[in-house]
């Protein structure tokens, strides 16, 4: 599935999307647009590639080849923690 954009990331979470027995835990309505990014200046689409052996893949379509950063965070509320993708808008 080609993603948007001219130029993609690939991030990988170690957290499987299907719980003990192997039944699904994450539905999105539309595996290909997970995010709404209409009014991004430097996201193009973000989309599902997949969950195998504890880990999930999404695939990030972006404007350019920018230099971008991934972190996490705490929270909010109960969840355990949230992952940052921070792309610059420029190359400076």
């Amino acid at each position: 599935m080609p993603l948007r954009g001219g130029a993609y990331l690939q991030f990988i979470v170690q957290a499987p999307a299907y719980d003990r027995h192997g039944n699904q835990t994450y539905r999105p309505a539309n595996y290909r647009e997970l995010v709404n990014v209409n009014g991004y200046q430097t996201f193009r689409q973000v989309a599902w590639a997949g969950s195998f052996e504890g880990q999930t893949t999404f695939g990030v379509g972006v404007r350019a080849r920018l230099p971008f950063r991934v972190f996490t965070l705490d929270g909010p509320g109960d969840y355990h923690s949230r992952v940052v993708i921070d792309v610059a808008h420029y190359w400076h």
